[in-house]
């Protein structure tokens, strides 16, 4: 049989279906859980289940935040790799090294400035330079993730 003939007999895929892919409904469905356990918080009362639910909650948004990058990732045909595959891969990968460093020393602040710093750049290498080490995707967003629940919770929620 040759090549022309084997092209005509093999099984066609069938097209693909308007809507969305199962990794973003999962992400979708996570975060909507995400969003309703952080938002008990403001229903229990004051102490350590209300901390639970907000630690909870955002543990949530970032399972979701992930799935529905690696979702992206998927979707445009790239498999993930291990190493960063761009500038801004290593960018966001360095800075979340050094930011988990400074968070334990006198210099802690900058762990902040450093993790949104590492996110931007991860999201950034994401979109538009076709990032796809899962280390970039997960560590990144996870400090962008804990900066935000750190600020939100301090100016929702505040000191007891």
């Amino acid at each position: 049989m040759s090549t022309v003939e084997r092209r005509h007999h093999a099984p066609r895929q069938a097209p693909r279906q308007p809507g969305l892919r199962t990794e973003s409904r999962a992400a979708i469905g996570l975060g909507i859980a995400g969003f309703l356990v952080a938002g008990a918080t403001f229903v229990t009362p004051k102490g350590e289940v209300a901390g639970a639910c907000w630690t909870v909650g955002f543990a949530l948004f970032f399972g979701a935040l992930v799935m529905a990058v690696v979702g992206i990732v998927h979707a445009r045909g790239d498999r993930l790799s291990a190493l960063p595959t761009s500038a801004a891969g290593w960018v966001a990968l360095l800075c979340f090294i050094a930011g988990a460093a400074l968070l334990f020393g006198p210099f802690a602040e900058f762990s902040l400035a450093l993790a949104l710093v590492s996110a931007g750049a991860a999201v950034l290498g994401v979109g538009a330079l076709r990032e796809r080490s899962l280390a970039v995707i997960a560590l990144p967003l996870l400090g962008g993730t804990f900066v935000l629940a750190f600020l939100l919770g301090e100016l929702l929620i505040g000191h007891e």
